[in-house]
């Protein structure tokens, strides 16, 4: 519907990454075109895992793409928690969530079926090899200017540009935005294909701990293992339990990645008609296995708040206003995990004992307020 705020020019995503994709998805269910801009010349699935509990799920549900998402992912009811240096059992944390469960998936899994739902949307226009190299604000809404890997240049005026180009964002960096924080942690990447186990595990030591879990219901298994920076060698497995140490000298090693972070309270807030998502607006530490999940909840309420409000300011002061909060209280637990994780002795032996007098119900019931949150209908 047209109003005096709002003509019939399509909304600009910068970004084809999960926060760009499912804002093209999210906008077309709300009756929006949209034009996505990305960078690279082709969107070749790339990453390693993810986990996806029911908040994320309820998105995927409303963009029409978990039917297809779940054909390959690996559906996980628990994480087991253990020690990093004996492999004992610390606890089993539930993370169903009603009856939308909890799904561990690659990532490019997850970006396929994002980029064939776009694909087909008639609302949405994907322009490959588009570098964007100025950001103009106006009143009526904004003018960007990008490069092309041709050689030549392209001018996009829209009634509203979304940043979702991730840590390394060209669209906060153009707002004036601090770049992103090293956190001191890098995350150290394996795939396993030949090891066993059908669940979502945690080892927790002083100075680091590892996550592994399926990706695929083939078997390839995900492993991360999370440090404070040092030498640029791959781990060793030296100091981990006999069964972690194998996974690591034994699976395919991708790299390291630093950990990087951003300052949401400076970056989730209006630009005149420009708005971040995803980890352009609040990247996270993995400590809580959020961060898709928060960029795909960023859509769908951008999305919703688009909808629901005729003026275009207010949209944007929803949408803000809506996931502030909830983002903070991410964070929040990020860091008491982080701290949690990491515990030395003998303050470790103290977690551990009151992990073992905790129930399951009670340690689901501390994160129902995250996994029970659900994307609503549009109206």
């Amino acid at each position: 519907m047209n109003t005096p705020d709002r003509d019939d020019r399509p909304l600009l995503i910068v970004g084809a990454g999960i926060a760009g994709l499912a804002s093209a998805l999210a906008f077309s269910k709300a009756g929006f075109r949209s034009v996505v801009c990305e960078r690279s010349d082709r969107l070749d699935p790339v990453g390693a895992g993810l986990q996806l509990s029911a908040n994320a799920l309820s998105v995927l549900d409303r963009l029409g793409v978990l039917a297809s998402l779940r054909e390959n992912a690996f559906a996980a009811r628990t994480v087991a928690l253990r020690d990093g240096a004996s492999d004992r059992l610390l606890a089993r944390v539930p993370v169903e969530s009603g009856a939308d469960g909890y799904l561990a998936v690659h990532r490019a899994d997850l970006q396929s079926v994002l980029l064939e739902a776009v694909q087909v949307d008639p609302r949405i226009e994907l322009r490959l090899g588009r570098s964007l190299k100025a950001v103009e604000t106006r009143p009526s809404g904004v003018r960007a200017s990008f490069a092309r890997s041709a050689g030549s240049s392209e001018t996009i005026d829209t009634l509203l540009l979304v940043g979702a180009d991730g840590v390394h964002s060209a669209t906060a960096g153009l707002l004036s935005c601090p770049p992103p924080t090293d956190g001191g942690l890098v995350a150290h990447r394996f795939s396993l294909n030949d090891a066993p186990g059908d669940e979502i595990e945690a080892w927790l030591s002083p100075r680091s701990h590892a996550v592994s879990y399926p990706m695929r219901r083939s078997g390839e298994r995900n492993l991360v293992l999370v440090e404070r920076q040092g030498g640029k060698q791959a781990p060793s497995g030296d100091g981990w339990n006999p069964r972690l140490a194998g996974f690591i000298r034994h699976g395919t090693y991708l790299g390291r990645w630093p950990l990087l972070t951003v300052n949401p309270d400076e970056r989730m807030r209006a630009f005149g008609r420009v708005v971040l998502v995803g980890d352009a607006a609040h990247a996270m530490f993995p400590f809580a296995a959020q961060g898709a999940a928060m960029a795909l909840e960023d859509a769908w309420v951008l999305a919703a708040s688009l909808a629901t409000q005729a003026d275009m300011d207010r949209a944007i002061g929803a949408y803000l206003d809506a996931r502030r909060p909830r983002i903070e209280r991410v964070l929040k637990r990020v860091r008491f995990h982080r701290f949690v994780y990491h515990l030395g002795w003998p303050a470790s032996l103290a977690r551990n004992a009151a992990m073992a007098l905790r129930s399951e119900r009670a340690m689901r019931g501390d994160l129902a307020w995250l996994y029970d949150w659900r994307a609503a209908p549009l109206a």
